[in-house]
Formats: structure tokens, sequence, C-alpha cells
């Protein structure tokens, strides 16, 4: 095969090489063939690899971050990391908002005088708050830090009439002091007089509460599923406090939206427990793409607490199914709750 390769023409071997994988192309340039030949073919796969990165718009490179390597394969090595990359955190906010690895992210609760400056909603996926160089070192740590609403995008998504299923394993020595800190949803991202806009659903594991944020920053809440520190008695409060949660977020084909959640203690789970779902005309009809999200506010944890990504894909695990009706493959009801205002 490599005689073959290296009896061709550059024009003719740039037409086989292009057909190549990024495994079987380094075998080739590891062979010491055409060097032009083989850096084309490396932009061939960068050009492709970058399309599908655009195609996630929360993944395009930050306004301000290094641009790519002009090297065609170090892009490409860039490029295949971020696709595979299921979150994305900024490393500014480290100090509160830790990932430790692709699955696993860990929250701490932000000191009181800090609160007050710190802006409003912002997603991890687009842009970073970075503060300048020749300001203090408290200012600069705070214009750094989360804001008040800090929200980060899954590399779990898609376009109307894709499913989407996520489920996560939320810890805490305390889960009573995480309460709404912490926030499993979808955001419908869309545009609006050429300007990007995203609305999001999301859901408590703790409270139970369901909410909405508008592009406008306005917001509304219901209850969802009871709240799990407001039910407990003595008991059940003590084993929810060393306990942990498991939620999961369905979203259907038709466009509906789920929530679950179950308790665990001990090494045993409890039984799922699923809201009704929110019916596709309750949702934006306009939006482009959506995303599955975590979002965080850690002006309201009062612990630390470890969020552990346990699933991803288009269907829910066997472990986790929707309700269903023993006459038809449904789910059993709507969502139907009083709906307040709610101030991000």
């Amino acid at each position: 095969m490599a005689r073959l390769l290296q009896s061709l023409e550059p024009c003719t071997l740039t037409v086989v090489c292009s057909f190549l994988d990024s495994y079987s192309l380094g075998l080739v340039e590891t062979a010491a063939f055409d060097r032009d030949c083989i850096a084309e073919c490396w932009k061939v796969l960068r050009v492709k690899a970058e399309q599908l990165l655009m195609r996630r718009p929360r993944w395009r490179t930050p306004p301000g971050q290094p641009a790519s390597p002009a090297n065609h394969k170090h892009a490409l090595q860039e490029v295949i990391l971020q696709l595979k990359s299921l979150t994305r955190v900024p490393e500014s906010w480290i100090e509160f908002v830790h990932k430790s690895s692709d699955t696993v992210i860990e929250i701490q609760p932000r000191l009181a005088e800090s609160v007050s400056t710190i802006g409003g909603p912002h997603h991890g996926g687009t842009e970073d708050y970075v503060g300048p160089s020749t300001v203090a070192g408290q200012q600069q740590r705070r214009q750094s830090a989360p804001p008040t609403v800090a929200a980060v995008p899954l590399s779990v998504g898609g376009c109307y009439g894709d499913a989407i299923a996520v489920g996560v394993q939320l810890t805490s020595r305390s889960l009573g002091s995480v309460g709404e800190a912490f926030l499993l949803g979808v955001d419908f991202l869309g545009s609006w007089n050429g300007q990007g806009q995203v609305f999001t659903v999301c859901f408590s594991p703790v409270t139970g509460r369901i909410f909405l944020r508008f592009p406008d920053g306005e917001g509304l809440v219901a209850m969802g599923l009871p709240d799990l520190t407001a039910a407990a008695g003595t008991t059940e409060l003590a084993s929810l406090e060393m306990g942990s949660i498991e939620a999961f977020m369905f979203m259907s084909t038709l466009g509906g939206i789920s929530f679950g959640r179950r308790r665990a203690a001990g090494g045993k789970k409890c039984n799922m427990e699923w809201c009704g779902e929110l019916p596709p005309e309750f949702l934006p009809t306009l939006s482009e793409e959506k995303y599955a999200s975590l979002t965080f506010q850690v002006d309201k944890l009062l612990d630390k607490a470890t969020i552990s990504i346990t699933w991803a894909g288009q269907l829910l695990p066997f472990s986790a199914p929707l309700p269903t009706s023993p006459h038809m493959f449904c789910s059993i009801h709507t969502f139907c709750s009083i709906w307040g205002n709610y101030d991000w």
C-alpha cells in the first residue's frame, strides 16, 4: 500500500488521501509522503470538523480568545477536543464553578460581600468575564467570577424534531443547602433582528419548581413536583441531607418537555417521579436550535455540591422510564400548575 501511494502523482495522492480519517492520515504522514499533499488533506479534515462545530453556536470561540493554530493538524486536534467535550466551563469561574472532569462539575458558595458586584445572566458556552490586569486582585476576582445566573450548555441538543435526554446526580453534604442553586434544563436558541436570543426552561431537583427565563430577562415559575425539604419528615430529612438526587430531563420529538427525579440514600434508589409534560405549544416555535444546559446560582448555595452527568442522548435509560398509560404509549398527564412571576 505504501509503495502504491508513493507511486501516485501529487494531485492523485491528494484525492486518495482526502478519503482517509485523521488516524489513517497520520500514518501516511509518518511514512514521509508529499508534505504539501498531506497538509492539504489536514486542511480538508479541519474544515469538515469546523463545519460540525459551527452547528453549535454556543461552542464558537468566544471573542478575545486566542486564534486557532495555523498548522491545520494542530487546529484539527483542538476542534476534535471541543466536539468531544460534553461541557465547557470558563476557567475564570473555577473558584465557584469547577469542571473536575468532562462529566463532573463542582460548585462552591460565594462570599456574601462579593454578591452585589456580580452581573446578571450569562452563558458560559459563549463568552467569558475577565477583568483588566491593572485592577486590584479582589476586584479582578469579582469581575471574572460567575454571574448571578451562570448557564453551562451541554453538547447534547439538536433542531426541531430531535429528542434530548439528560440525567444528572446532585450530591452534597446538605441537599437542603443546595436548594435552587442548581437547575437542569434546556435552552432554545433563536435570533431577532440579527441578535441571538436564548429562552430557557429549567427544573430544580430539590424544590421541584420549574422556571422559565425569557430573552429579555423576565421569568416565570411554577411548582412541578413537591419541595423535598418542605415535605420531608424528620427521618426523611436526615436521609435527604446525607443522600443524593438523580434528575432527568426529556424532550420528545414532538417538542414536549418532562422533568423527573428520584432520591438515593444508603445505596438504595427511590421510585422515579415525573412532573407533567410541558406541551410544545408552551415553548418557542421559531427557535433554531436547542441544547440541554446546567444553570448555577451560586449566590443561593449554602454548602458545596457536585453535579455528575450520568446520562446524555436521545432516549431515557431503562431505569428511568416516563410514566405511561396502560392503554396507550404516552405520558399520563400534561403539566398543569399556576405560574407566577420570578425575578432572576
